[in-house]
């Protein structure tokens, strides 16, 4: 996103927990991989970390944000937080970042099993956010997962068939996370414990009324879905099926329902012109 002119958060929000609401609905946003369930105001002891999510091979994510430059005090708890809640990621998200944080949060990534980033949230004069990683460890997971868990594994050998053809042919951009844009639209099919879905995501300024104009096309009475809000993406969530990557005998089945459902909507959008 080009930004005509940064302002600062607390334009937008009145505090730092509302920030933290909002971050926590679009997660995705940050390229840190996928996580679900984000919990707000997560207990820790007698204190409360701002965001802690799981994610789909079991890993906690653990973040910190504040308005303006990030201080130390934030990158202590951060630390605390990550450590007590066994995180496999931990991100402090700032307007801001001095130099000397920036080289202590690479350290962090050269002697540590977290995965650390710093990642710089803008906003512009539409009261739109971008979001940048100043620091992210050396091994980007959203390339390639080389952790080598069973989990891991698991999920690269679901979406392989995937990747070879069909509409989601290619390299995927997390190993749980493909993608397919038609007229700036983001099509990706989701793979959780329990269920996979598609989700349609549209960004700018008048993403609603966009999903509200595609949204004539799949009427309620052929189409499940839901409406997901973000001060980033609108979004629709199409359930496919409830099952998911523990179901490992019907694995052939949410492919292909997963494929077909999303070959469906991208022509829909297609035909809408």
């Amino acid at each position: 996103m080009k930004l005509q002119k940064s302002i600062p958060l607390s334009s937008i929000y009145k505090r730092e927990e509302d920030f933290s609401k909002d971050l926590a609905n679009t997660l995705d946003a940050l390229n840190i991989g996928k996580f679900e369930d984000p919990e707000t105001e997560s207990n820790v002891g007698t204190r409360k970390a701002d965001i802690v999510a799981v994610g789909e091979d079991g890993g906690k994510l653990v973040v910190e944000n504040q308005f303006g430059k990030a201080n130390w005090d934030h990158w202590g708890r951060l630390e605390a937080y990550a450590r007590l809640k066994d995180a496999k990621v931990a991100v402090l998200v700032a307007e801001n970042f001095e130099d000397l944080m920036i080289t202590t949060c690479s350290l962090r990534n050269e002697d540590s099993e977290i995965d650390w980033y710093l990642i710089q949230a803008q906003a512009n004069t539409h009261k739109e956010l971008s979001f940048h990683q100043v620091v992210r460890p050396a091994i980007d997971i959203q390339v390639e997962n080389t952790s080598g868990s069973e989990h891991s594994s698991e999920y690269s050998e679901f979406w392989e068939p995937i990747r070879r053809e069909g509409l989601f042919q290619g390299k995927p951009v997390h190993d749980s996370w493909f993608t397919k844009m038609i007229n700036g639209i983001h099509l990706v099919p989701g793979l959780r414990n329990d269920r996979c879905q598609i989700r349609m995501s549209f960004e700018g300024e008048n993403r609603s009324e966009r999903r509200a104009e595609i949204m004539e096309f799949f009427p309620e009475s052929e189409y499940s879905y839901e409406y997901r809000e973000s001060r980033i993406y609108a979004s629709v969530i199409f359930p496919v099926l409830d099952k998911g990557i523990k179901d490992r005998d019907n694995w052939d089945e949410m492919r292909e329902k997963l494929v077909s459902m999303g070959t469906d909507i991208y022509n829909k959008i297609n035909e809408s012109d």
